[in-house]
């Protein structure tokens, strides 16, 4: 279902990341080398929580220690959601006991971990010896992972929507606490008989929309150098194409009334859901959502295709005009005028012109504003691009 954060079956891209957690992440991690924690920015629909939650898939499926998926609603307390997470994980695997013997009266310091109302802070129990939240979550981070090192298992923490932890203190707090943990050290002693440290198996996933790295670098908490961006990008033609595939070849399997059958695409049919996609990770599942439920039949029409993307094109026209809420009518100017211009002309210089303005100098702080603050365009080497093709699509007028 699209823009349900389930992984899809149909999937497409993102090797490079799958890649970066199977070789790098997790090898290093296991064998107590550092290694930065991740946070994958994008804009909305463009598969962050679905590739966290692949992760995490393949993570549990390997064995590993997978924390509950914490999504940060706005203005709650991360921290306390972060140690509720640690803490069903600790009580799933029957570690309780060994963490009050390990850390007595730790894990009921975390309970007391409330989840306050908005504007509240973290409420613990008074207890000279850990006087805050930040040491009992880091403790209990710790704690855990070193059962977790025991085992041979990885823990793996996913936190969603960080841009929502909008205060700095509190961003602040809660990467100062993921930071500390994945530099936490161990001593092992090698075959040579000689003292090693050894990080602890833990690996964080952060995810949230562009600006959240900006606000977390202002937060302080040596971000850059504890957290690793991925930046998701639209996928490309052969990246859609590789996840039709199976409906250019083999088929689908699907279950029918008279038992095992398969699915196939046309090609035309194919050609239509990746230009429809314009490389979108959401439109290219609602696309295919929609073309699957037009008709019952062993294939899929171009005119199935083209039937379903109309039917949806409500919902495709709400998620792109969602990105244009709240902005100021220079800044809608700013954008037509930008989506007007072809791919390699676009540039400060072109679209101040287009507005009938003396110099780019006299636009530069719509431009930031619309980079910087609302991740709609981006600025590299002279060049303006759109980070949405659908959204430089429909301001274009000739999409969907």
């Amino acid at each position: 279902m699209p823009g349900s954060d389930r992984v899809p079956e149909i999937w497409a891209g993102r090797a490079l990341e799958l890649a970066d957690w199977r070789d790098v992440l997790t090898p290093r991690r296991l064998a107590g080398v550092y290694e930065r924690g991740r946070i994958v920015v994008g804009e909305f629909g463009i598969g962050k929580s679905v590739l966290v939650n692949r992760i995490a898939t393949e993570a549990s499926e390997a064995g590993h220690w997978v924390a509950g998926h914490v999504r940060v609603p706005v203005g709650a307390d991360a921290l306390a959601l972060v140690a509720e997470s640690i803490r069903e994980v600790a009580a799933g695997r029957d570690l309780d006991a060994r963490i009050g013997r390990r850390a007595g009266g730790l894990l009921q310091r975390v309970e007391e971990l409330t989840l306050p109302a908005i504007g509240g802070g973290v409420k613990l129990r008074p207890r000279p010896a850990d006087p805050n939240a930040y040491r009992t979550v880091l403790r209990l981070l710790i704690e855990v992972a070193t059962l977790a090192q025991a085992a041979g298992r990885l823990l793996v923490l996913r936190i969603d929507e960080v841009q929502n932890v909008a205060a700095p203190g509190p961003l602040s707090q809660l990467l100062t606490v993921l930071g500390d943990a994945l530099e936490a050290t161990t001593t092992a002693v090698d075959i040579a008989g000689l003292q090693r440290d050894r990080v602890l198996p833990l690996a964080v996933y952060l995810s949230g929309l562009p600006d959240v790295g900006r606000k977390a670098g202002a937060a302080g908490a040596t971000f850059s150098r504890r957290f690793r961006a991925l930046e998701l990008e639209p996928l490309d033609e052969q990246e859609l194409r590789t996840g039709l595939a199976p409906f250019a070849s083999e088929g689908w399997p699907v279950l029918a009334a008279d038992g095992p059958d398969r699915v196939v695409m046309e090609p035309a049919g194919i050609d239509l859901v990746v230009d429809r996609c314009v490389g979108d990770p959401f439109l290219f599942q609602l696309a295919g959502e929609a073309a699957w439920n037009a008709g019952t039949g062993a294939v899929i029409t171009v005119g199935e295709v083209e039937r379903g993307w109309r039917s949806a094109r409500r919902e495709v026209l709400r998620y792109v005009e969602a990105r244009l809420e709240g902005l100021t009518e220079p800044q809608l100017a700013y954008l037509n005028a930008a989506a007007a211009l072809d791919d390699g002309d676009r540039t400060a210089a072109s679209i101040a012109r287009a507005l009938d303005r003396a110099s780019s100098t006299e636009i530069a702080s719509t431009t930031r504003s619309l980079d910087v603050h609302h991740a709609l365009i981006r600025r590299s080497a002279g060049r303006i691009t759109f980070r949405s093709r659908a959204l430089q699509a429909h301001l274009r007028g000739d999409w969907p």
